[in-house]
């Protein structure tokens, strides 16, 4: 038998039903989402602030940069112009030829009674010393002189050979009279008189240009060891 409380419904004791402790749950959730919400907010908009004061900085870092580099500027310009003129000069000097010991070599291998009465050359690049018409990749010593004999001639191709850094020796043109001094050659036929006249162009090597002795050093018959 089942007991029935007689007791009427304002004298009963209370006895918690749950519904309402659902929605204090829900309410709970939601004032914990907006905290999260507004803490999400607050790191974001901290986080921009922080970017854009770096990004402040590097872009007064970069005009400060930029303004030391204007400075400097005429100081590399400066510099390149000195790069530029060393360049230059040292390609003149790497393309020269020694003249001076040149012409001591060919005064020293010169057979007696033979004398020049022109002297040109020909540096490497095609940067001549006067209006010879000798041409070639190789430097190049353009002569004409005269000789008493054909076989004075002859020793004197065999004794230009000895001139320090001679590659090859050509004769263009030995006679007499002279009819091979015309103004191209750079000599004039009335000099050598009754002897005889030669036309010589003396082939050189690399190496007796640049800066001093780049091969073989002179011989000292030939003036060298100075």
């Amino acid at each position: 038998m089942r007991p029935v409380n007689l007791l009427p419904q304002s004298a009963r004791p209370y006895v918690a039903s749950g519904k309402a402790g659902n929605g204090s749950y829900v309410l709970i959730g939601v004032l914990a989402a907006l905290v999260l919400g507004v803490a999400g907010y607050v790191l974001t908009t901290n986080s921009i602030s922080s970017h854009k004061s770096e990004i402040a900085q590097a872009q007064q870092e970069t005009a400060a940069a930029q303004a030391k580099a204007s400075s400097l500027q005429k100081y590399g310009d400066f510099n390149q112009v000195a790069a530029t003129r060393l360049q230059s000069v040292s390609s003149l000097a790497v393309s020269r030829i020694d003249y001076e010991r040149l012409l001591r070599e060919t005064s020293r291998v010169l057979p007696g009674g033979v004398w020049v009465t022109s002297l040109d050359a020909e540096a490497v690049g095609g940067g001549t010393t006067s209006t010879t018409s000798t041409t070639g990749a190789a430097p190049t010593v353009h002569l004409v002189g005269c000789a008493p004999s054909q076989r004075a001639v002859a020793t004197t191709l065999v004794r230009l050979r000895a001139i320090h850094g001679s590659d090859e020796v050509q004769l263009n043109d030995s006679g007499r009279p002279l009819k091979i001094g015309s103004a191209a050659q750079g000599g004039d036929g009335g000099d050598c008189g009754t002897n005889f006249a030669f036309d010589i162009v003396v082939n050189l090597t690399n190496e007796v240009t640049g800066y001093g002795d780049l091969g073989q050093k002179v011989p000292a018959t030939l003036g060298g060891g100075s």
